[in-house]
């Protein structure tokens, strides 16, 4: 398991005791929308969303640096293809 899932789920557990631990009603006002709810869903519901958001945006992420990369693999064998046809020199005459 690496370092960075440890601490997300350390992350995880900490935040959901928190909310447990904190079960009063609060307000949940965004723009226009307006809700009840426990201070625990908020929490986590916040969490989860984030979560969702920072996934999101490291997908479309990934799939940039996909693009550059096979962009970048197609000019490399577009190189490789040129160095491996003989040179032509200016001084040398084709020959008839």
């Amino acid at each position: 398991m690496s370092a960075f899932t440890v601490f997300a789920l350390l992350l995880l557990v900490a935040v959901t005791l928190f909310a447990l631990a904190n079960p009063m009603p609060v307000p949940i006002r965004f723009l226009a929308w307006r809700a009840e709810t426990t201070l625990a869903l908020a929490v986590i519901g916040a969490a989860v969303i984030g979560g969702l958001l920072v996934f999101i945006s490291s997908v479309i992420g990934q799939q940039h640096l996909r693009t550059r990369l096979r962009e970048a693999q197609a000019r490399l064998r577009d190189m490789e293809s040129r160095m491996q046809e003989p040179a032509s020199r200016p001084d040398e005459k084709p020959p008839q």
